[in-house]
């Protein structure tokens, strides 16, 4: 049987963390029959793969280096009517799956939802300040959205010639192809160290949003790996 939902999580070196994450997406409230795990390891020289098939998941590799390849990996290797997306450095919400459908079936107009981050290892006052930030974007976070499977295939599936920013140039493409929701009850915990050790990623990041939306193109398509 079809499951409603794939979960899908591109890794490269993450042993320090993948192991967290899983757990966290293991022990959802949602019917574990009505969801699949799949861990794409991109290249990792670490135990991250080892970790987590030791945690009863499904791992595929993309030997092609770049987060825009291993999440397109994961697409097509997954078998999920709706697609959710999240980083091997975050922990999901024990109601995070169970969420993600209530909104799509209450909402099955929808093709794609998204929700919002908080941070677990920076201090509060960091935290807090990005929290606000992100509170009225309106763009799908590339580690905390659901695609309808259908949806993506309108618009011409994953552009791998976008990289970083990827989500913001599918949260663009959706956004033609129907209606975008926010879910700001959708919390995902994440990592803050990317601020700490590539903060030039992020400037970059914001300069490909204003070509995307002043050139329809991105400038920059490497951001560096933070471990």
């Amino acid at each position: 049987m079809q499951k409603n939902l794939s979960i899908i999580i591109p890794a490269y070196n993450e042993q320090d963390l993948i192991s967290d994450c899983l757990d966290s997406v293991l022990n959802q409230t949602a019917d574990p029959e009505s969801y699949e795990i799949v861990v794409i390891d991109n290249n990792s020289t670490d135990r991250t793969a080892a970790i987590a098939r030791n945690k009863g998941v499904r791992v595929e590799k993309e030997t092609q280096k770049g987060y825009v390849h291993a999440i397109q990996k994961g697409v097509d290797v997954s078998e999920g009517k709706i697609l959710a997306f999240m980083d091997a450095d975050c922990r999901a919400p024990a109601n995070w799956v169970s969420k993600i459908l209530r909104n799509f079936e209450e909402s099955p107009e929808i093709v794609a939802l998204g929700g919002k981050l908080n941070y677990f290892d920076t201090p509060l006052i960091f935290s807090r300040t990005m929290k606000s930030l992100l509170f009225f974007a309106d763009a799908l976070p590339g580690n905390n959205m659901a695609i309808q499977r259908e949806a993506l295939n309108r618009i011409g599936g994953i552009d791998t010639k976008v990289n970083l920013s990827v989500d913001f140039w599918m949260s663009l493409k959706l956004k033609q192809a129907g209606r975008i929701k926010i879910d700001k009850s959708l919390i995902m915990l994440t990592s803050g160290r990317r601020f700490e050790g590539a903060f030039t990623s992020y400037l970059q990041y914001g300069v490909n949003v204003l070509s995307m939306l002043l050139l329809a193109r991105p400038l920059f398509f490497n951001f560096p790996d933070v471990r």
